[in-house]
């Protein structure tokens, strides 16, 4: 929204007037989505938990306790969805069924009329397909539809680490060749792999979301943490 109708000067001079207890009506004005806090107790159990973050599609809450002291409510750790994903592939005993069945048995990951890009398109044309689309990743393809690379939103950061806000206008290879070299790159599988190979790569990768390629290495789908979440408590 900054980008399209303001200069960057002015963008910054706004933005710098917005309080964080300002920033969910901010949000309210640019697109539709939840900005309610969610959170929860301590000793709620982990099945709770997890139905309420899919519920908000949250990624994230914060786990509430309250002071012994003040009465008053602290914030005592924040829950992720990784950070369950990650309990489970560790405690889960019975992995005999994660082994058996695929994500295609299962329905695992979202497919069909995937939003791609290609190296030579823009980092502002890329936000706007995360907006309107309200995705998080865009694959990037060569010529031919195979798997280059990914522009994910936490690639903005890069950009603004570096001072280019103002240059979105840069096409995207540029913009990926920030990353740092220890980024650990694109991970992808295939409709075909178990649930419990996919568990095992989130617990030794930290990855956030899967490319589902087929056998010409081309994106038929992604697989987000949440799906994975679901497919195991629903």
């Amino acid at each position: 929204y900054y980008y399209s109708n303001f200069s960057y000067s002015e963008a910054i001079e706004d933005l710098g007037q917005v309080q964080l207890e300002n920033y969910k009506e901010l949000l309210l004005r640019f697109k539709s989505r939840q900005t309610n806090t969610l959170c929860a107790n301590p000793l709620d159990t982990l099945y709770e938990v997890s139905r309420r973050l899919l519920a908000t599609d949250y990624s994230a809450l914060a786990l509430v306790d309250e002071d012994t002291d003040t009465g008053s409510d602290v914030i005592v750790s924040v829950l992720s969805i990784y950070r369950i994903l990650n309990f489970m592939a560790v405690n889960i005993e019975d992995k005999k069924e994660l082994k058996e069945h695929s994500l295609y048995d299962l329905d695992i990951g979202t497919y069909g009329n995937l939003i791609t890009a290609t190296m030579d398109v823009s980092v502002i044309d890329i936000i706007r397909m995360f907006v309107d689309n309200n995705i998080s990743v865009v694959p990037i393809l060569d010529e031919n539809g195979v798997v280059l690379n990914v522009f994910a939103e936490s690639d903005i950061i890069l950009l603004a680490r570096e001072g280019l806000l103002d240059e979105l206008n840069i096409p995207v290879s540029e913009a990926l060749a920030l990353r740092p070299d220890d980024y650990p790159g694109v991970h992808s599988c295939s409709q075909t792999d178990t649930l419990y190979s996919v568990l095992d790569t989130i617990r030794k990768t930290q990855v956030q979301r899967l490319i589902v390629v087929d056998d010409d290495i081309k994106p038929v789908g992604v697989v987000a943490l949440s799906d994975v979440l679901r497919a195991l408590i629903i």
